[in-house]
Formats: structure tokens, C-alpha cells, sequence
């Protein structure tokens, strides 16, 4: 396996030494499998960020050559640095059986129905029996249902979000806005037959399978956190959520931060260019809201007090009816699609801008932002479950107002470098990748 090189980790005690020269001993030959219907590359997605991320981590303390990666569907289209193994995914009439004898009955949601098949099962069974591996980590609820009872008893389900409180958000948030489109597939739509995926585009039918889907994802989040060891999530509110309805301790719902694959910058210099990003994939429908709600009801704010002010949307995926709202906008915004160097990309700006109204779940955007010490402004939903305020590089608005302001005042050379070094310290304390490797060991490896 891969020997860290101890000599560069400076430490202050022959302790520290001690305990890593003993988890490297216990960890040796040690492997780890990961499955996952998602393709971790390129990271141009949160989702994708958390799991490239997970292997990062497992590749440092296992060795990539002990960390097994089964993608459930298409085959990657890129190199992959740890093993892969590839197992097809359902076929179409596995998914109309699941769909009549599982989801009409109570007994899955959706989203598992659409990934479950005996054949992926037998697949995903046969190389764990190869593997044969320490750790087992299932993604999601999709993937849980791959493991048997007695394996999910001793083996840890990331739960990223949970999705049954951001289809809660989505509908009240089209209760409360009725402009809000809130189609409910996202980046999952790559699951769903073509045929089955206007069904979420219309208003009624996305309200129907909205409430549908919330109450079967519940059920099996519930489900599934009562069966496994340990269940992992992003967010500790919504872990503190699960804890509650489950009535299960602490330790078996624990929230880790993600890994955001960027260096803490100490060479930000901002000039005091009226210059502003948004970072994020504009198929999900947060994303998509968010933004058009920010170029009809803030942009022409900050166009008023500073008119040579542009905005840089970095995300691919945009839809036509976002490209039309921002070519009204006299040149002032562009699209970049995704871009795979951020540091750069970002360091001229003057803040990154997060103007959600509905969603669950840490942004990563906010994470990758204080990476790179770029001031966010964001709403009070796109902060949740980020530190915010005074002091934390990341500043909060809840009118158009009131977040035109502090993008407005954020152009002062003076203000952006006290708020910049604020967000380098928050990343520092709480995302950088010793934080986050601690906080793996303790949710990975600790029983």
C-alpha cells in the first residue's frame, strides 16, 4: 500500500507519530468499497465533489489500489484512480415491475425503484464476495437497498441530503412562490426513461410526485438509518432531524463536512472590479430559481449603483428560459460553463453571490468559495448549515435590497480584504483537509 511520508506531517510529540505509525499497521491490506450509481468525475457537481472526496480520502488511508469503486449504469468516461467495477444498471422492465409492485405499495420510493433490479443485486453481491472488503459504504437509499440486513449492521450509508426535507422545501416553496419551477429530477433525470420525464416538468404532476415522493424517501430514510451501523450526513441539522424522527443516538447519525478539492489562497489581491460569480450546475433546479429570481430582482439593483458591474455564471446545464432572462440584461452577464480551475477563475471577483430560495443541504459553492477567501453573499437558505455573519466570510441578505447592498459594498478594495481574510480563517478551522480527515476517521473508522 501507499507509505505516507511521515517526515512532512511535522510533529510536535512522539505520540502523534505513535497513533499514525498504529493506524497505518491496522489499516495495512485493509479494503474499502464505495458504491454508487454516480460518476464522481468531473467533480462539476456537489454530489460529485462529496464522493471524489470520499475516495480521496480512503486512497490516503488505505491505498487506492485497496479502494474499490462499483458504479451501478454507464461505465466512466474518465480515468479513475482507485479500482472500478462496473455493474449494469435495471433494465426497463425491472423498472416498471418495481415501479408496480414497490412504489404502488408503499414499499420504495422512486428514486430506488428507478436502481433496483435482482440482477444488480446478484452483480453488486458477487464482487463484494471478490473484494471482500472492511468497509462497505452505500450511497444513499439508492444504494442501500444492495445491502442485506446483516451487512447494512455493520456498514455506513452516506445519506448526503435528505432528500424528503428538500422535496419539503420545494413544495413550500412553490406555495409561497408561484414562479418557482421545481422540477424535482435534477441531475437524476440520466436514470428515468425519456418518456417518464415529462411527468416533471408540468406543475400539477410535479406537485403529485413531490408529496408522493416525500412520504416513501421518509419512510426509507428511516428505514435505512434504523438497519445500518452508521448513517453519514453533510448537514448537521437535518442529522439532528433524522435523530429525531428515528429516535436513534448520536452516534448512529453523524454529519461530516465535505473535502473540497481547493487550496486556501494567501495571494487573493482584489483591485476593486465591480466583477461577481455564481458557481453552480443550472440543471438543478435551486440553482436554476435562484438565479433567475437574482437577475430579475437584485441584478438591476447593483446595475443602478454600479453599471459597469458583470456577472460570470460558471455551471453548465443552463436552460434556454435562464439565457433569455440574462440577454435582457445588456451584456452584463455571461456564461462560462464549467470550469475545472477555480482558483483563478475566482480570484478577481469581487464576491460569489448564493441567492437560493429553497433547497437543503451545505452548499459546496459557499465551501469552494471560502476555499479560494472569496466573500459569498448568500440568502439565509443558501448559508444553511455554514456559519454565517460577522466574521465568517460569508454575509446574509434576505431582501433584494438588502443584498444588492452588501454586493455593492463588497467593490471596496478596503471592506473585500477584511471579509476575504475572514473567509480564509473559516476554511482553515472547518474545511480544510486535516479538519476533514479527522472528521472521516471519526465517522469511517471509529465504531
Amino acid at each position: 500500500m501507499a507509505f505516507p511520508a511521515f517526515w512532512d506531517r511535522g510533529y510536535k510529540k512522539p505520540s502523534d507519530l505513535a497513533v499514525d505509525l498504529c493506524r497505518l499497521w491496522e489499516n495495512h491490506a485493509v479494503s474499502v468499497a464505495l458504491v454508487s450509481a454516480v460518476d464522481p468525475y468531473p467533480t462539476d457537481a456537489g454530489k460529485k465533489v462529496v464522493l471524489a472526496g470520499f475516495l480521496n480520502y480512503f486512497a490516503d488511508r488505505y491505498g487506492a489500489e485497496n479502494v474499490h469503486y462499483i458504479k451501478v449504469g454507464t461505465p466512466p468516461e474518465t480515468e479513475f484512480p482507485v479500482c472500478l467495477h462496473v455493474v449494469d444498471g435495471p433494465s426497463r422492465a425491472a423498472l416498471m415491475r418495481n415501479i408496480a409492485t414497490k412504489v404502488t405499495r408503499g414499499r420504495a420510493s422512486l428514486q430506488e425503484a428507478f436502481l433496483g433490479s435482482s440482477q444488480t443485486a446478484a452483480a453488486i453481491s458477487r464482487i463484494l464476495g471478490e473484494i471482500r472488503p472492511a468497509l462497505h459504504v452505500y450511497d444513499t437509499i439508492r444504494m442501500a437497498q444492495y445491502a442485506p440486513a446483516d451487512v447494512a449492521a455493520n456498514q455506513i450509508c452516506y445519506l448526503d441530503d435528505l432528500f424528503s426535507e428538500r422535496y419539503d422545501r420545494m413544495l413550500r416553496a412553490g406555495e409561497s412562490h408561484p414562479d418557482v419551477d421545481s422540477n424535482p429530477l435534477g441531475n437524476f433525470a440520466e436514470h428515468i426513461p425519456r418518456r417518464l420525464r415529462p411527468l416533471a416538468t408540468y406543475r400539477v404532476t410535479q406537485t403529485v410526485l413531490l408529496r408522493a415522493e416525500r412520504a416513501l424517501v421518509r419512510r426509507s430514510e428511516d428505514r435505512v438509518a434504523r438497519a445500518f451501523r452508521r448513517c453519514v450526513l453533510l448537514n448537521d441539522i437535518e442529522a439532528g432531524v433524522l435523530r429525531r424522527r428515528t429516535g436513534l443516538q448520536p452516534g448512529r447519525i453523524v454529519s461530516v463536512p465535505p473535502l473540497v478539492a481547493t487550496s486556501v489562497s494567501s495571494e487573493r489581491c482584489y483591485q476593486g472590479s465591480p466583477e461577481f460569480v455564481f458557481l453552480g450546475l443550472l440543471s438543478l433546479p435551486h440553482n436554476d430559481d435562484g438565479l433567475r429570481w437574482f437577475l430579475r430582482s437584485v441584478w438591476p439593483l447593483v446595475l443602478s449603483r454600479l453599471p459597469n458591474a458583470c456577472l460570470k455564471v460558471i455551471g453548465g446545464q443552463a436552460s434556454p428560459e435562464l439565457l433569455a432572462s440574462a440577454a435582457e440584461l445588456t451584456g452584463s452577464v455571461s456564461f462560462a460553463g464549467y470550469v475545472a480551475d477555480l482558483g483563478s477563475a475566482l480570484g478577481m471577483a469581487a464576491a460569489l453571490i448564493n441567492p437560493l430560495r429553497f433547497g437543503s443541504g451545505i452548499k459546496l459553492k459557499v465551501i469552494e468559495a471560502l476555499g479560494c477567501s472569496l466573500p459569498v453573499v448568500s440568502t439565509p437558505v443558501g448559508a444553511e448549515g455554514i456559519a454565517s455573519g460577522p466574521g465568517s466570510g460569508v454575509l446574509v441578505g434576505r431582501t433584494p435590497a438588502e443584498i444588492a447592498d452588501l454586493l455593492c459594498t463588497l467593490t471596496d478594495p478596503v471592506r473585500n480584504a477584511e471579509v476575504s481574510a475572514e473567509a480564509r480563517k473559516h476554511f482553515s478551522a472547518t474545511y480544510s483537509r486535516q479538519a476533514v480527515f479527522d472528521a472521516y476517521d471519526a465517522a469511517f473508522v471509529s465504531h
